[in-house]
C-alpha cells in the first residue's frame, strides 16, 4: 500500500506530541511494509534542515519538506478577523509552494491513501480529489480546545476573539468532514465529538502508538521527584501551569518545603517572559533527550484544563513506569484507570491528597508505575495499531 502523509510541521526531532504522533505512525506503517511518503511543511517555529534528517529515518520513509512561513503577523490576523470567515490558524498554512510540491508528488506516484495530519490542511484537498482516498488523522478536536480557552479567558477582548476563532474552526472541521473519505481520530471521545458535528464517514479510532522497547524502566525507591514536560509555547500548557502555580504549588511548598518541580519544554521564554520562577521550580528548558529527563524523575504532573486527543507525554511517562498525576481532561482518551494506572486530580485538594498518600507510602509510586507500563504495552503498541489502520484502509479501498 502506498500512503502519502501531509503534515504542517516536520516531525523531527520528535519532541512534542504532534511530531511524535505523526512520526511514530509513519514509521509503524513503513515497518508493516507500506510505502510511506511524508510531505511536510518546514516552518520557522519547528525548522529542521531536511539534509540533516537521520539516515535510518530516510531509509524507512521518503521525506520531502517545503519551507513555509507561518509566523503570526498582526496585520494579517486583523484583516482575517475583519474580512474572512476562514480561521487564521488555517490561513497561516496556505502555501502555493507546498501546493505545487503536493501536486508534483501526486503526479509522480499513484497513492492509495493521502493521510492529512490535522484539519488545517483543508485547503489542499481539491488537489488530491480523484487521485487517492483522503483520510483525516485528527490529533484533537480543535474547536473544543479553543472554545475552552475562550471560556477561561478573563480579558473581554481576547475572550471575544477566541470565541469567534473557535466557531470558525468548528465550521472548518464540519467542512473537512464533508470533503474527506475516511476519519481516523485518536480517541473515542474525539470520535464522539466528530459524530456530533455530523458525518457519515467510515471511522477507525487509532491512538498514538509507542514502541515500548524504546522506553527503559529504572527502579526507584519511591521518592517523589516532581516533573512537568510539555511545550511552553502551547496555550493549554500555559493555562494549566498558571492554575497549578496559583492554586496548588503554594500549598505544596507549605507542606513539603523541600519538594522541587523540574520543568522542561520548548520555548520557555513564551511562558516566563517577564515572570519570576516560583520558589523551588527548576527550569530545564527544552531537553535534548526526553527519555533521559524522565529517567531522573518519578512523578509527572499534567495540570491541563483544556485539550482533546491523547497526551503523548503521559504515554511516554507511563511506558517508563512513572507515576502520573493528571487532570481528567489531561488524561482524556487514554482509558487509564484512576488509582490503577495513574492518579486523577481536578482540584487543589485532590492534588494534595494524592501527594500526601505518595509521601507516606512509597508503594503506590512503584505499583502504579509498573501497571502503567503494562497498560501502554497492551493498548498502545505502534505495530499493532499500524496493522489495524492498514486493515481499515484496505477495507475502504475494495
Amino acid at each position: 500500500m502506498k500512503i502519502l502523509i501531509l503534515s504542517t510541521k516536520i516531525p523531527w526531532p520528535a519532541r512534542d506530541g504532534g511530531a511524535i504522533a505523526t512520526l511514530n505512525m509513519a514509521l509503524g506503517l513503513a515497518r508493516k511494509n507500506c510505502q510511506v511518503t511524508l510531505l511536510t511543511m518546514n516552518t520557522g517555529k519547528h525548522y529542521f534542515p531536511e539534509t540533516q534528517l537521520p539516515a535510518n529515518l530516510r531509509d524507512q520513509i521518503s521525506i520531502r519538506s517545503v519551507n513555509v512561513d507561518t509566523k503570526i503577523r498582526p496585520v494579517r490576523l486583523l484583516l482575517n478577523f475583519l474580512f474572512s470567515s476562514y480561521p487564521y490558524n488555517a490561513q497561516r498554512f496556505i502555501s502555493k509552494p507546498f501546493k505545487t510540491a503536493l501536486e508534483n508528488c501526486l503526479a509522480e506516484h499513484d497513492f492509495d491513501i493521502v493521510q492529512l495530519e490535522g484539519p488545517y490542511l483543508l485547503y489542499y484537498i481539491p488537489s488530491i480529489k480523484g487521485k487517492a482516498k483522503i483520510a483525516l488523522r485528527a490529533h484533537n478536536l480543535e474547536h473544543c480546545i479553543w472554545k475552552r480557552l475562550a471560556e477561561r479567558e478573563s480579558n473581554p477582548l481576547r475572550r471575544f476573539y477566541l470565541k469567534k476563532l473557535a466557531r470558525r474552526i468548528r465550521e472548518l472541521e464540519i467542512k473537512i468532514l464533508s470533503e474527506i473519505d475516511l476519519l481516523v481520530p485518536i480517541s473515542d471521545a474525539d470520535s464522539m465529538g466528530f459524530d456530533q458535528l455530523g458525518h457519515a464517514l467510515p471511522v477507525m479510532v487509532i491512538p498514538t502508538g509507542k514502541d515500548i522497547t524504546n522506553y527503559p524502566v529504572n527502579e526507584n525507591e519511591g521518592r517523589i521527584l516532581l516533573f512537568f514536560i510539555g511545550a511552553l509555547d502551547w496555550g493549554p500548557n500555559q493555562e494549566g501551569l498558571d492554575w497549578f502555580f496559583r492554586e496548588i504549588w503554594p500549598e505544596i511548598r507549605y507542606r513539603w518545603p523541600g519538594l522541587a518541580l523540574h520543568l522542561a519544554g520548548r520555548n520557555p521564554a513564551y511562558y516566563f517572559n517577564g515572570r519570576n520562577l516560583p520558589d523551588n521550580v527548576r527550569l530545564e528548558g527544552e531537553v535534548e533527550d526526553a527519555i533521559e529527563f524522565f529517567h531522573h524523575h518519578t512523578v509527572m504532573i499534567v495540570p491541563l484544563l483544556t485539550g482533546s486527543g491523547i497526551r503523548i507525554k503521559i504515554l511516554e511517562a507511563m511506558a517508563m513506569g512513572k507515576t502520573v498525576i493528571s487532570t481528567t481532561i489531561g488524561a482524556g482518551g487514554l482509558g487509564a484507570m484512576h488509582g490503577e494506572h495513574l492518579f486523577l486530580a481536578d482540584t487543589p485538594a485532590e492534588y494534595i491528597r494524592i501527594l500526601e498518600n505518595l509521601q507516606t507510602r512509597k508503594d503506590p509510586i512503584q505499583k502504579t508505575g509498573m501497571k502503567a507500563r503494562q497498560f501502554v504495552k497492551e493498548n498502545f503498541d505502534i505495530l499493532v495499531l499500524s496493522e489495524k489502520l492498514i486493515s481499515f484502509y484496505k477495507e475502504q479501498l475494495v
